[in-house]
């Protein structure tokens, strides 16, 4: 738990924004900016992360967290490193950027 703790800390002090870097072919800086500032406001809330069933993601507040839920957890930080890593594989290779996860999009 104390690990989850130290990642809300990290996100609320922008930790996603960061790792999205320069906006690249097909993005624009405000939609990186509002991602970035989704991700801290749900991190200043407490919420993290975790696949439920059926692999969809959603937000859970980090005091309701049981040790069932932590390879959940786990689980769904691998969808979102997996997206920024195909992010800038795809740019690299000059293919179409892959979908925002709709975690992050803001829609779950």
């Amino acid at each position: 738990m104390q690990m989850e703790r130290r990642q809300l800390w990290e996100r609320r002090k922008g930790k996603l924004r960061r790792a999205l870097g320069v906006a690249l072919s097909g993005e624009s800086v405000e939609e990186l900016d509002r991602l970035g500032k989704q991700d801290q406001l749900r991190a200043e809330q407490g919420l993290v992360i975790v696949v439920g069933e059926g692999g969809r993601i959603f937000y859970k507040h980090i005091d309701d967290l049981s040790r069932h839920d932590m390879r959940f957890r786990t689980a769904a930080e691998l969808v979102e490193v997996a997206w920024l890593k195909d992010r800038v594989e795809c740019n690299k290779r000059g293919a179409g950027l892959p979908t925002i996860p709709y975690h992050l999009r803001g829609t779950s």
